[in-house]
């Protein structure tokens, strides 16, 4: 799918964000630890979502769900994987969070393939498989996929190798089953992360420590029946507020979770955005004039991605998209992570951007130069092409985005929502 973008625009409106992606490809998989019917509520209706339900509708999973309502209904009470075929496994990088919850219900895994995802680079699975070995379960992968043994599971207390949201995920799902006090040292602490553990809390699991980098799960509880509303999505609602400060519109985000955006709205105070709440509702108001807040004595403001709570690492592309409108000043942006998570910034020179690329992580755009509008190529990355769109609403004429359907993987009815705001964008099918 392509987007259409008419530049110099101004969003302005009010509107709700869809529950959490993040939460949902942890979720769906975590519901294989019940053997009764669980109720998600606030299910986002993304591409990713739905793989992960035909996934599971072939282990077995008898899934309804009221798109309308954004509610799923779960029932794993007969599972098997007997269905599921190699490349259902390697579609998306959510699949790995099958691992946990599968070695929990089957004792084991037998995963043809590994697991897809966004272009972003090399993304090691060592976190995973380190977590998984560190409580006993017997691991061997090749070309030909993945192979693991809980027999010997057994509960624990690690370091994981790195501070991974999905690597911690994994880990809580399978500690739940295990008898016995499961402690991880290096957790990750995103709102994801914390969405898991609450949802687990409340049937019964018994986690202590969500929201810290240190999580103690009292293992082998019985999960019974349990409703739970997943939070909304914390990139979603960073994306409204960052498209409303770009083009000097007014935008009230409702269900925003103001206890979470700390951090992430001392990052907007750099580029002179201030993000104000009514209650759960965050507020851009209008015709901010987007400035760079430079480090002392340094021209040049440093932007760098962290570990919850600090900067996520996918919402750095929405501020390179926001100091392209600045009038002046030079913003280093570090992605530490991935090795090449900025490639795709080349594509806003097409659009008259000056973007220096320093190294495979790190880029530094000087800002004041007119944008114009010209055809880009979307990477398969989410936030990358929400940057791209961004850009584009700031840009003089028209700009086509080539080949962003990634962008639905991560918001439901983006051009839709979009639209509501006042935006001309088109969805080119």
């Amino acid at each position: 799918m392509n987007i259409k973008v008419k530049g110099k625009q101004v969003l302005t409106g009010e509107i709700t964000p869809s529950g959490s992606k993040n939460s949902a490809v942890a979720l769906l998989p975590s519901t294989l630890l019940f053997d009764k019917p669980v109720v998600l509520k606030n299910v986002p209706e993304i591409t990713d979502v739905t793989k992960l339900m035909n996934i599971m509708t072939k282990l077995g999973s008898k899934i309804t769900w009221d798109r309308s309502k954004r509610e799923m209904k779960i029932d794993n009470s007969k599972l098997s994987f007997n269905q599921v075929e190699r490349e259902d496994w390697n579609t998306m990088r959510g699949t790995s969070l099958l691992w946990g919850p599968m070695l929990a219900r089957f004792g084991k895994v037998d995963f043809g393939g590994l697991p897809g995802g966004c272009t972003l680079g090399f993304r090691t699975l060592s976190p995973h498989y380190n977590a998984f070995r560190a409580m006993g379960v017997e691991i061997s992968d090749n070309e030909k996929g993945i192979k693991m043994d809980a027999k010997s599971a057994h509960a624990s207390e690690f370091w994981l190798t790195e501070m991974s949201p999905t690597a911690t995920e994994n880990a809580v799902m399978l500690a739940t089953s295990i008898n016995g006090i499961t402690k991880i040292v290096g957790a990750a602490s995103e709102p994801q992360v914390q969405d898991l553990c609450n949802f687990l809390n409340g049937a019964g699991a018994s986690i202590e420590g969500v929201g810290s980098s240190i999580l103690t799960i009292n293992g082998g509880k019985y999960l019974s029946s349990h409703e739970h509303s997943l939070f909304s999505d914390h990139y979603e609602i960073a994306t409204f507020l960052a498209m409303g400060a770009i083009t000097g519109g007014g935008m009230k985000v409702y269900h925003a979770q103001a206890d979470l955006f700390v951090k992430v709205n001392e990052i907007f105070r750099n580029f002179g955005i201030e993000i104000n709440y009514e209650g759960d509702t965050a507020i851009v108001a209008k015709n901010q004039k987007i400035r760079l807040t430079c480090e002392e004595e340094r021209n040049l403001l440093t932007i760098k991605a962290q570990p919850w709570p600090g900067l996520p690492v996918d919402m750095l592309p929405l501020f390179i998209a926001i100091s392209l409108a600045a009038k002046d000043g030079q913003v280093l942006f570090h992605n530490w992570m991935y090795e090449a998570g900025l490639f795709w910034t080349s594509e806003l020179a097409k659009l008259g951007a000056n973007i220096v690329m320093c190294d495979p992580h790190r880029i530094i755009v000087l800002a004041g130069n007119k944008l114009k509008g010209d055809t880009l190529e979307a990477p398969f990355i989410i936030r990358a092409t929400v940057a791209m769109v961004m850009a584009a609403m700031i840009s003089e004429g028209e700009t086509v985005i080539l080949n962003a359907d990634s962008l639905y993987r991560g918001h439901p009815d983006f051009a839709e929502n979009l639209r509501r705001l006042g935006a001309k964008i088109e969805e080119i099918k």
